[in-house]
């Protein structure tokens, strides 16, 4: 299901397992022709931009990552705080401008 062509942003945040090297999940999730950008700063946790609904996003994600608990929830980039480095900050303020 496609958005009305708006931008919205999405987290991503999933069970990880320390272990397994997740190089072949991020290079495939990076490449997935429904994450228009993504940012991820946080071990376990991404943050999507798509024009697509959390549904089609999960769809796709857990057909990389089969049976993988995750959640993806829609967020407001205004509505932002925490410990992150300057290159996060900026990320997240420039996909601000393409969301609103």
């Amino acid at each position: 299901m496609r958005l009305a062509g708006r931008r919205r942003a999405y987290i991503l945040t999933f069970d990880r397992d320390d272990l397994r090297d997740y190089k072949v999940f991020h290079d495939t999730l990076a490449k997935t022709p429904e994450v228009i950008t993504w940012w991820h700063y946080i071990k376990s946790s991404y943050i999507i931009i798509s024009k697509h609904s959390a549904n089609v996003l999960a769809q796709e994600i857990l057909k990389i990552a089969p049976n993988k608990r995750l959640l993806i929830v829609e967020v407001n980039l205004k509505n932002r705080n925490g410990l992150l480095p300057k290159e996060a900050w900026e990320w997240l303020t420039k996909q601000q401008e393409f969301i609103e």
